[in-house]
């Protein structure tokens, strides 16, 4: 079999363009149609989509209806039921992703992140360009840049730590590039990566629940609220949602709301909607 030659920012940008255009469609998109404007022939883009989001483009487009939303949203008090039962310490959703999590001391947040080390990179996704910034201990920051630029999420990172030092480091931070894109294309876990966080306690209980929720499936602000421990403080929660700063693998895009609309998020409405495309059409084929 011959070897696709395209270079791969080519295919990143090939497929990214027809993500975007499935999920900004009012109705379904033709095959034949994707595959003219990314100028390949329909099998040939067929292939290549598959190889870089894990799911044909038709698999896609019929995810982002309403109805499979509705369908996740549903069934989301016996999944809400089996998180609850399982517990952080148990074989939670946290261990299932190969994810640990970890606060920043409170000295470190207090000195505002002196003698921390950060190290920050930008990667090609199926969804767009990422920024990473990452500890020896555990990711910081991740961020679908969309139009920012490295240097402005940058200057707002270090609005969090300004006494760290910060450094660009492509080469030492492939490892955890790989293994974010390989995850964003939708294969398994290969890697281990650790989380750094810091926020009220409030903050950590609600991240901690959004890893719990699996792929596939949606939650509802109020049913995150039960998961968190903290049913009664449902727009504090949904706050908390809000205020998450890694991207995708603390996955806040998986709560929409009780309607299923799949509502506002921190990096893009398009960005939010093509991720759970993505993530309900894997879960159902």
């Amino acid at each position: 079999m011959m070897q696709d030659a395209t270079p791969p920012d080519l295919r990143f940008e090939r497929v990214r363009q027809a993500i975007q255009q499935l999920a900004a469609a009012p109705e379904a998109l033709s095959l034949q149609a994707l595959a003219d404007a990314a100028g390949l022939s329909p099998f040939h883009f067929q292939r290549s989509f598959v190889s870089m989001a894990g799911v044909t483009p038709k698999e896609f487009a019929q995810a982002l209806a309403l109805a499979r939303a509705k369908q996740s949203l549903l069934r989301a008090e016996s999944v809400l039921e089996a998180a609850l039962a399982a517990g952080l310490s148990g074989p939670s959703r946290l261990h299932d992703l190969f994810l640990s999590l970890e606060g920043l001391t409170p000295g470190e947040f207090k000195q505002a992140g002196r003698g921390l080390d950060v190290q920050w990179t930008a990667l090609d996704s199926v969804l767009g360009p990422v920024w990473l910034a990452s500890t020896a201990r555990g990711v910081l920051r991740m961020a679908f840049m969309r139009e920012a630029s490295s240097a402005a999420l940058l200057d707002e990172a270090r609005t969090l730590l300004p006494e760290a030092r910060w450094h660009e480091a492509a080469q030492p931070l492939r490892p955890l590039a790989t293994e974010v894109q390989r995850r964003l294309a939708g294969l398994k876990p290969q890697h281990p990566i650790g989380l750094l966080l810091s926020g009220t306690p409030l903050r950590l209980k609600v991240w901690e629940a959004l890893l719990r929720i699996p792929e596939g499936q949606v939650l509802s602000y109020t049913q995150l609220a039960r998961l968190a421990g903290a049913p009664q403080a449902v727009r504090a929660v949904a706050s908390c949602v809000a205020a998450n700063p890694i991207a995708y693998l603390i996955p806040c895009h998986r709560v929409i709301r009780a309607n299923a609309d799949f509502g506002e998020y921190r990096w893009g409405p398009e960005t939010k909607r093509a991720l759970l495309g993505l993530e309900l059409a894997r879960h159902a084929s």
